[in-house]
């Protein structure tokens, strides 16, 4: 069954709406709109009731370790690029999950096995300037085919909505749908369309 992840979240309100996700994520320190203190998200990832995941940007292990020590996450997801040098320091010291990001651009990007193979979980993400999180779909069929190399716990990000999240999973087989705009209104998260988006992908099996 492919997985939930609500990110973004900022408030207890959100935190509330997007219960019934499989994990919620939370962005910490990027200095993007989304961006929380690590104060708040910890407040807010003690109401999680479900998996948590840190997002940041930057890919210095040593903030990546104290912050995950910190608010201690289920995961940390790291947006920013990443050589394989720190991923294996991260990996090695972080004491959860670590995610590393593939951006997707107009072209199939280069992969790196060795690097990613470090990683719990790879995110297929729209390439962007903040390392992710622009709410824009890229080519499905590259990311079909890296899922296919990299395999079915791979996750699926970028311009995800409650109307074509199923269609997003009938052509890419996913491990994990991962959306943060595609269930806001006017910068908010929005209580119908996260119901909704959770009901489509629950719908596809």
């Amino acid at each position: 069954m492919t997985e939930v992840k609500i990110c973004g979240l900022m408030s207890e309100r959100d935190v509330r709406l997007s219960g019934d996700a499989d994990r919620l994520g939370f962005v910490v320190a990027t200095g993007t709109r989304r961006s929380l203190q690590p104060s708040t998200a910890r407040k807010l990832m003690g109401m999680a009731g479900r998996p948590t995941v840190v997002v940041v940007t930057s890919a210095e292990p040593g903030f990546v370790i104290e912050l995950a020590r910190d608010l201690r996450p289920d995961a940390v997801q790291l947006n920013g690029p990443v050589g394989p040098e720190a991923m294996a320091r991260i990996t090695e010291e972080v004491g959860c999950e670590v995610w590393a990001v593939v951006s997707i651009g107009a072209k199939r990007p280069p992969v790196d096995r060795a690097m990613l193979s470090l990683a719990d979980r790879v995110v297929l993400d729209t390439a962007s300037a903040q390392g992710g999180g622009c709410g824009v779909m890229h080519d499905l069929n590259i990311s079909a085919e890296l899922v296919k190399e990299l395999g079915p716990s791979t996750s699926l990000a970028g311009g995800l909505t409650p109307e074509n999240v199923a269609e997003a999973i009938a052509r890419v087989r996913p491990g994990m749908v991962d959306v943060s705009s595609g269930v806001e209104t006017n910068g908010m998260k929005d209580a119908f369309k996260i119901k909704r988006f959770i009901d489509e992908v629950r719908g596809c099996h």
